[in-house]
């Protein structure tokens, strides 16, 4: 697979180059292209096949899929030259912060108001994992993508000042279940959590309870005749029930599933777009949803649960 993943959405790409063996996967479900923007393209084989008695009722006894994607990268940068480092300037609170990338060498240059600092071993490709720096929400924010294991993530750090020094505020992840292609879309605020070579590392403290919930989720309904579609529980804001509702296999092939909010006998659809769980930094407390509202900047409206149960309440 060819793939471009920009470093930002303003166009600009860094340019990295390296050689690394095909990564074969298979597994339960289609790759979802978690890329910065509409500018990655996702090329895969996709070899599936049912084994199954349908019968006279036409029940399906099993279902076995093979998915292989061969992935070779390539960044470029879009600029009139090509660059070792990127620079993004923010102004937040009054105060100019300046996040100087090198993913090379591998560092992050950050400089508050008259505090420079730099980071070492932030930032880069190796053995099937990706980190940079991107724009996310409005605001600068560490990516982290690994195709190294069967369970895809892609997942982004948004970074605030603390102190003048960047600490990871919320860790929003898109994760894809390799048993069963359920996508995971959650994410953790108020973290906190101080800048290291490891950082990506945050996102496993939670992922393994979210992956092992979704893991009993079986898609036969959908197969079945007539199909039915699956929801799958996110989780409960208040007395509303989030969840993602699957009504075909398209969209659990390209990871497109619905977001439906339901109270007693209201509901509500928020379409297919990228909709996030909130908790708090314990990773149990729920905070809200937070709807994408714009794919390519990561632009995000936050809905608390109040906001929630008005929106399935007007309907």
């Amino acid at each position: 697979m060819s793939a471009t993943i920009p470093l930002c959405s303003d166009g600009l790409y860094q340019k990295i180059n390296f050689k690394a063996n095909p990564v074969k996967l298979t597994i339960n479900n289609h790759q979802r292209d978690g890329s910065t923007g509409s500018d990655r393209w996702i090329r895969t084989e996709i070899r599936g096949h049912l084994e199954g008695n349908l019968g006279r009722k036409r029940d399906l006894q099993s279902m076995t899929k093979k998915l292989t994607v061969t992935f070779t990268f390539s960044l470029f940068l879009l600029s009139s030259a090509y660059a070792q480092t990127e620079a993004f300037e923010f102004k937040r609170n009054g105060i100019f912060e300046t996040y100087q990338a090198n993913s090379q060498a591998g560092t992050l240059d950050v400089k508050v108001g008259g505090t420079s600092k730099r980071f070492d071993n932030l930032l880069g490709s190796d053995g099937g994992i990706y980190r940079g720096l991107v724009r996310f929400n409005g605001g600068p924010a560490l990516f982290y993508e690994t195709t190294a294991s069967s369970t895809s993530f892609t997942v982004y750090y948004t970074l605030k000042i603390k102190g003048q020094v960047p600490v990871i505020d919320c860790l929003y992840g898109d994760i894809r279940n390799a048993q069963n292609g359920v996508s995971i879309r959650k994410s953790v605020c108020n973290l906190d959590a101080p800048l290291k070579a490891d950082y990506q590392d945050l996102v496993y403290r939670y992922s393994d309870v979210w992956i092992r919930e979704t893991n009993p989720v079986s898609f036969e309904p959908i197969m079945a005749e007539p199909s039915q579609p699956v929801d799958v529980l996110v989780g409960n804001l208040n007395d509303v029930q989030v969840a993602l509702r699957y009504s075909s296999m398209d969209d659990l092939m390209s990871a497109a599933p619905s977001t439906w909010l339901t109270q007693a006998e209201h509901s509500h659809d928020l379409g297919k777009g990228s909709v996030y769980f909130v908790y708090d930094a314990d990773g149990k407390t729920p905070l809200g949803l937070d709807v994408e509202t714009d794919p390519i900047r990561h632009l995000l409206k936050r809905l608390d649960a109040t906001a929630i149960s008005a929106l399935v309440a007007d309907k």
